[in-house]
């Protein structure tokens, strides 16, 4: 062991060796001869490591680290969580917002295109609505006059009979017809 140490000191002339490194803090290699120790698990090499480093030590945290460090491990999911359910709030309402705005643009054009089919629907009328003021109504005003003065038990086939010879006579009249 003395011979190992010279070697290395020889081997290693810089000052910064880890031999010099432990030298300069007054921590000096202990050496334990393993070949002597035949027990199965080592017992008298672990009795002197156990002298010379002393009792095992846990450098990890203690029971109250460990729960203070679950507890912000908590807090930091719990917090987590909240902003997720705040997106997904946020998201869902912003969702909310664009059907309601789509629903109103649908709505409009629905009500525009019906405006424009009754405008067509009106400006397709006229002709017929000239026609039939002209032609009917003066014969059809005259009967229901007539029905309202007669006042029949069938108001209905009396509007026919009187719509009936008034078409014979116009129909006998009419220096259109041949």
């Amino acid at each position: 062991n003395l011979w190992y140490q010279r070697r290395v000191r020889v081997i290693n002339t810089d000052d910064q060796t880890v031999l010099n490194y432990f030298d300069e803090l007054e921590i000096h290699p202990e050496h334990l001869d393993i070949t002597a120790d035949t027990s199965f698990n080592m017992s008298q090499v672990v009795e002197k490591v156990l002298k010379v480093v002393g009792v095992p030590r846990n450098y990890g945290p203690t029971k109250e680290e460990r729960l203070e460090l679950q507890r912000i491990e908590m807090e930091k999911r719990l917090k987590l969580e909240a902003l997720a359910a705040l997106e997904l709030q946020r998201k869902e309402e912003e969702e909310r917002k664009e059907t309601n705005r789509r629903k109103e643009e649908w709505t409009a054009r629905v009500k525009e295109v019906k405006e424009q089919e009754e405008e067509v629907l009106q400006a397709q009328s006229y002709p017929l609505r000239n026609y039939l003021m002209k032609h009917v109504m003066p014969t059809l005003n005259q009967g229901l006059i007539e029905v309202c003065k007669v006042r029949p038990e069938d108001a209905i086939d009396y509007l026919f009979l009187i719509l009936f010879v008034q078409a014979e006579y116009l129909f006998e009249h009419n220096p259109q017809v041949d």
